[in-house]
């Protein structure tokens, strides 16, 4: 039996498969992992402190409020709900933002990552704005162009980029066992960084895992969302805690923590791990899975959080245009634009005036912020529905204080930063700027 279509015509065309394979590309993002390895063996305990104190109150969370208030828009919608147009729209828009930045993010990653591609000729252009640059654009207009034909279409960039993700973990995991096997893995220390680098990285690992919600502001575009989505949270979840436990263990065991670079950490633990493992010829293979994997990421965190400002433009929060949808193809097209356009010029800025590794860092850490702090409002919603049971409100409790605690750790600057000054004006201007931009657009309207 087919599934109504949704709100405005929207065609729905996700089932399980492509939620939980949604939920793996937008969640495990590898790239998350070299800017937060450098703790030794306690690396891996903080991973799983993150998942236990954020991902878990973040499931719980999202599954109680997406099956009281059903429909497309997701965290805008529940916020809205529960706290009123205004700190609905800041939720929303801060979500939505978010994507803004962390779509640049993963565009820029995607280029550096395929600089390993095509050997040593090609490893010079990881310092290249130009090439970097190059392929940003070209990937960003290729995302635009697939999700305004469609969820349809757009939805097997997702699910290409989810299954090249699980392909790159289990050949990174498999370098670093035949390291071990041959006696040339790096030894790692019990613990290492201080407390204070520690705290900085337990944020951005809370961040790693936050997308388990993105199907929610597609649900008009989901066959049966009251049945598939409990079923994609718990797969998608487990599937991240492992492969985020897997990737992380093998950078340890492959590159001295110091010697990581945050941009090109992945590729260069799995070049100094093939190398020492007499295995050369997986780094340009490893390198084209990752870079799919990323693609795919980037697609999924472009058109999912542009429902949101297609659904607030249906709400007369900003203006109308953007909830048009495409007269052929349904989708949310001008919305999708705008998104494109703003991803392009933050891009662009971010690489201005930076090296590409300081651009990368200010790029992630803004999109940290930004993107938690829908999750306080999040929390506070289920704390505030006096029907639920104590562990389930025990859970919002402790994901809210783990959220607040990320959102000022992660202002903490790390080794890769050159000028301090500049990189928490850059931070307070990326996020302070975005927060302005939205109330004054909302009293615009």
């Amino acid at each position: 039996m087919t599934a109504p279509d949704g709100i405005g015509g929207t065609r729905r065309t996700l089932g399980l498969t492509d939620l939980v394979l949604l939920g793996t590309v937008a969640i495990v993002n590898v790239n998350v992992v070299p800017p937060v390895s450098g703790f030794g063996r306690a690396t891996l305990g903080l991973w799983l402190l993150a998942w236990l104190a954020f991902f878990v109150p973040e499931a719980i969370a999202v599954l109680v409020l997406s099956q009281r208030y059903p429909g497309e828009g997701g965290v805008y919608r529940w916020c809205r709900a529960h706290f009123g147009a205004r700190h609905g729209f800041i939720a929303g828009w801060c979500y939505w933002t978010n994507s803004l930045l962390y779509v640049p993010v993963l565009l820029v990653y995607v280029a550096g990552v395929l600089t390993y591609a095509g050997g040593p000729a090609t490893r010079a252009l990881i310092d290249s704005r130009v090439f970097i640059g190059g392929v940003s654009m070209t990937w960003l207009a290729c995302i635009t162009a697939a999700n305004i034909r469609g969820s349809s279409v757009g939805k097997w960039l997702n699910n290409i980029g989810g299954i090249g993700g699980l392909a790159t973990v289990l050949m990174v995991a498999a370098v670093a066992a035949e390291a071990r096997r041959r006696g040339v893995a790096v030894e790692v220390p019990e613990v290492a960084g201080t407390p204070a680098d520690m705290l900085g990285a337990l944020g951005v690992m809370c961040f790693a895992f936050i997308g388990i919600e993105l199907a929610s502001t597609m649900a008009d575009d989901i066959r049966h969302p009251e049945r598939d989505v409990p079923r994609a949270v718990a797969l998608t979840g487990l599937t991240a805690l492992v492969a985020y436990l897997l990737v992380a263990d093998a950078l340890l065991v492959m590159v001295p923590s110091g010697d990581m670079g945050s941009l090109q950490g992945v590729m260069q633990a799995i070049e100094q791990g093939a190398t020492l493992a007499g295995l050369p010829g997986v780094v340009a293979p490893v390198a084209v899975l990752m870079a799919i994997a990323v693609a795919g990421s980037a697609s999924a965190w472009f058109a999912g959080p542009a429902r949101i400002p297609f659904v607030a433009g249906l709400d007369h929060a900003l203006p109308e245009v953007l909830g048009r949808r495409h007269p052929r193809w349904g989708s949310p097209y001008v919305a999708l634009l705008v998104c494109a356009a703003v991803s392009a010029v933050l891009t662009v800025i971010s690489l201005a005036g930076s090296t590409v590794a300081e651009a990368y860092q200010v790029l992630l850490r803004a999109a940290v912020v930004i993107n938690l702090v829908p999750f306080v409002y999040v929390f506070l919603a289920v704390l505030q529905l006096r029907d639920l049971s104590a562990p389930v409100r025990a859970s919002a409790a402790i994901g809210l204080v783990v959220t607040a605690c990320g959102i000022a750790a992660v202002f903490l600057p790390t080794g890769e930063v050159g000028n301090v000054v500049v990189f928490e004006l850059k931070m307070l201007g990326g996020v302070g700027g975005m927060l302005g931009l939205g109330l004054w657009l909302f009293r615009q309207q």
